[in-house]
């Protein structure tokens, strides 16, 4: 995809950021199936995700767009195969999530509150993409309101919390 460095340039970028900002949150997105992508590339991401350690990412199979580079490459992964590989890389991901929200339980965070669901008001701080990432649940609070919550749980990509003052 010509994307510039490779793994151990982008753990050290990661590495730095984290350094600067403790709490920054680091996401990204991955192609899997890449035209002319092994087994052994698949497993190396992986090690690379157990490495970087994202508090979010997403897994998309590779789709050729007519009129790109990529769209004439030898080495097509069957869908199957790429399907397959998206399974399991997004099972990796969504425990390493679930870890990293864990570490969240305790921590105080600002909040803006999207919408109230089934009477639940349900949010994101600064770490939550809207439609992307995770949620925050809230025990109290109204849609466009900004609160401070304390993260008392958490489940899976999703977090909870309750409403401070």
């Amino acid at each position: 995809m010509r994307r510039p460095g490779d793994g151990d340039s982008h753990l050290a970028l990661a590495e730095r950021i984290r350094a600067a900002a403790p709490d920054a949150a680091l996401r990204s997105s991955f192609i899997v199936g890449f035209p002319g992508e092994t087994e052994d590339d698949a497993e190396e991401l992986a090690g690379f995700l157990s490495a970087i350690r994202l508090d979010w990412a997403g897994f998309f199979p590779f789709s050729p767009e007519e009129g790109t580079p990529a769209a004439d490459l030898p080495g097509k992964v069957p869908a199957a195969e790429a399907a397959e590989r998206v399974r399991r890389l997004e099972g990796l991901q969504e425990r390493i999530t679930a870890e990293r929200n864990g570490a969240q339980v305790g921590r105080e965070a600002e909040v803006l509150v999207d919408l109230v669901e089934d009477g639940t008001p349900v949010g994101r701080s600064y770490r939550e993409a809207p439609e992307i990432d995770g949620m925050i649940l809230l025990d109290r609070g109204r849609a466009g309101e900004w609160v401070q919550a304390r993260i008392t749980g958490s489940y899976g990509s999703d977090t909870v919390a309750e409403v401070l003052a």
